[in-house]
């Protein structure tokens, strides 16, 4: 399944009439045990009723591909759920071993809300271009199921004409959904018995999945960029060459890329510059057979920390990070192409002017503009501070031959000291 596919089912969700069959549903105690069950048709719903559980049942397939949404090829199909998709008024046997297996198999220590709803889409035909014909021959029946945790709402004082102002009663609210499958799944726009959409907005339940279907658990997110960190690490890269990686991503992002598979993974970091001699053996032995996606290894940002700073660049501009090594000690350079403020304060462009020797364009960008904080973001803990007026400033008498690098070494004049960092 993939994001046109989805696109299309998550549409067909928002309309006025989505094309929800029935809908079964039941509440269970933190104490594990089922204290209420309902089975009604959709149609049945007051208004009310009725946009609650289509808001559950859009965010039930919330998300991105390989953060909240996987794509899971299946062994077997999943047998257990065959009776319950294709009848319009399931025996009450069957929704109830359903229930019992969810209760079953899923850890909780909150309350929780399951609604599983049945749906029939008349998939329209479409044109090679994507333009809707008319009523198509496919019918699209699944089963569309979420776990939605429970909180206890604050406590809080209220009003009413009887007894005024008091304490109000806590009540359990219904949150938004945050585990959950689409089975089948839709895949060029048919269903897919051999395939599920399976959702989870943090860590996959492992009992949960292997209870209705035979596969391997796929890897969240985290576990995925753990693993390509691993990869990079083991090819022993340069700032440079992993603060390129972002952005290298976001192009690939950009071209509808989902999965980063292992000769566009090499290709990536070719491009990076990063040596692959290596690489081969490393994604083999770390990465094997884990799908990673594009969407869990991309971050908006690049992040470079060390024991005495953290300095966050928008990954588009990744590629001005530099490293100089400046009387044996390294220091990470940034340039400053607008206003420089510290703590929120904007700094006098005078100073700079007499610090670089360079004239701004415009002397009130320098003053008032906040575009430096907004690209920018270098956090230096307070401790790691010098007073600049009692520090004599270490010169650079090499520059590096390059224009652009001579340019981002002038705005900086200060010793190790004054800045914090201490790169060995």
């Amino acid at each position: 399944m993939d994001k046109s596919n989805l696109a299309e089912i998550r549409k067909a969700l928002r309309k006025n009439d989505p094309p929800v069959d029935w809908i079964y549903a039941f509440y269970v105690t933190p104490d594990n045990e089922l204290s209420w069950q309902s089975f009604r048709k959709f149609l049945s719903f007051d208004e009310d009723e009725m946009f609650r559980h289509k808001e559950i049942l859009k965010k039930s397939i919330s998300g991105s591909f390989g953060r909240e949404l996987f794509s899971v090829e299946l062994s077997s199909q999943a047998e257990k759920l065959f009776a319950l998709r294709t009848a319009d008024e399931p025996d009450e046997e069957i929704l109830e071993e359903f229930a019992g297996n969810i209760i079953a198999s899923y850890t909780h220590t909150d309350p929780y809300y399951a609604c599983l709803a049945r749906i029939t889409y008349d998939v329209p035909a479409m044109s090679s271009d994507r333009r809707k014909l008319e009523d198509g021959d496919v019918v699209y029946q699944a089963l569309l199921f979420s776990i939605s945790p429970a909180a206890l709402s604050k406590p809080a004082l209220g009003y009413n004409e009887a007894s005024g102002v008091s304490e109000l009663d806590r009540r359990w609210t219904i949150g938004a959904p945050a585990e959950g499958f689409l089975y089948p799944a839709f895949s060029d726009r048919i269903g897919d018995l051999n395939k599920v959409l399976y959702r989870a907005k943090k860590e996959i339940s492992g009992e949960l999945f292997n209870a209705f279907f035979d596969s391997s658990i796929p890897a969240n997110a985290k576990e995925q960029k753990d693993a390509f960190n691993t990869l990079m690490d083991s090819l022993s890269i340069t700032v440079e060459e992993a603060a390129g990686i972002q952005e290298d991503l976001s192009h690939l992002e950009a071209e509808n890329v989902a999965i980063l598979e292992k000769t566009d993974a090499k290709k990536l970091a070719e491009r990076c510059g990063i040596d692959t001699t290596d690489f081969d053996e490393s994604y083999d032995e770390i990465i094997g057979d884990v799908p990673l996606s594009i969407s869990a290894l991309r971050d908006p940002a690049v992040v470079v920390a060390t024991d005495s700073a953290t300095i966050k660049i928008p990954a588009d501009k990744s590629r001005f990070i530099k490293t100089r090594v400046i009387d044996g000690v390294t220091y990470i350079i940034i340039p400053v192409d607008g206003a420089v403020l510290v703590n929120g304060i904007p700094t006098v462009a005078e100073e700079l002017k007499s610090r670089t020797g360079i004239e701004p364009d415009d002397e009130d960008e320098y003053v008032s503009s906040d575009k430096q904080q907004d690209e920018y973001d270098v956090n230096i803990p307070a401790d790691n501070q010098t007073d600049a007026d009692d520090e004599e400033a270490v010169p650079w008498d090499e520059p590096d031959s390059d224009e652009d690098d001579d340019l981002i070494s002038s705005f900086f004049d200060f010793n190790e000291d004054d800045l914090g960092l201490d790169i060995d």
